[in-house]
């Protein structure tokens, strides 16, 4: 379950959407306070929205209807089981991408640091092929959730679920078209980094 990832400057996104890609990107009119984004805190996600192809600051985590607990991550399966589900109108009509330098997940392996205390092992990964990684998202209102699905051989020896990644060509299909195509990450190439242990 990935809660936490590394916004690029707001520079660098825009240099990446509006020259590498030529999106029509609508100019941010916001600046980004924090680069390293953990659940509940707000970040950029690109989306349409009134005719305009736009970056708008969302808060990540939907509320629970339950017990209100923050939700930040949505299974892409849920949206195919005949159970109605909270996600449900976001997955149809309402979907975003997140735009990170990397993101990052934990290994079920420990170690012992100098304090004598054990962590698990940390890992970043980010696109093989591409400055920026682009990530699924869906959104209501002011939050936003990140999709994830099986892992792919990069990261199934560390995680049971993955960021659903997306390449720049599968762009207009994760936002406009139908997505079934993008559950499946097996041949998506992700750089895999080792972070330095405490």
């Amino acid at each position: 379950m990935c809660h936490q990832f590394k916004l690029p400057t707001l520079a660098e996104i825009s240099k990446y959407l509006k020259t590498d890609l030529d999106l029509p990107l609508i100019d941010p009119n916001f600046k980004i306070e924090n680069t390293d984004i953990f659940p509940g805190k707000t970040a950029p996600v690109l989306l349409f929205k009134d005719n305009q192809l736009q970056l708008m600051q969302k808060k990540w985590g939907f509320a629970s209807p339950k017990d209100q607990r923050l939700l930040f991550n949505a299974r892409i399966e849920r949206f195919y089981e005949p159970k109605p589900s909270m996600w449900d109108q976001a997955f149809a009509r309402q979907r975003c991408l997140i735009i990170t330098s990397e993101f990052y997940e934990y290994s079920s392996e420990t170690y012992q640091a100098q304090n004598k205390k054990k962590y698990h092992k940390k890992y970043s990964f980010s696109d093989s092929d591409n400055p920026l990684t682009l990530i699924a998202g869906i959104y209501e209102q002011d939050h936003f959730a990140m999709v994830t699905t099986e892992p792919n051989q990069a990261m199934k020896p560390i995680h049971n679920r993955m960021p659903l990644v997306i390449k720049p060509a599968e762009l207009r299909r994760w936002l406009f078209q139908n997505f079934t195509s993008l559950i499946d990450r097996t041949n998506f190439d992700l750089k895999v980094t080792s972070m330095p242990q405490k």
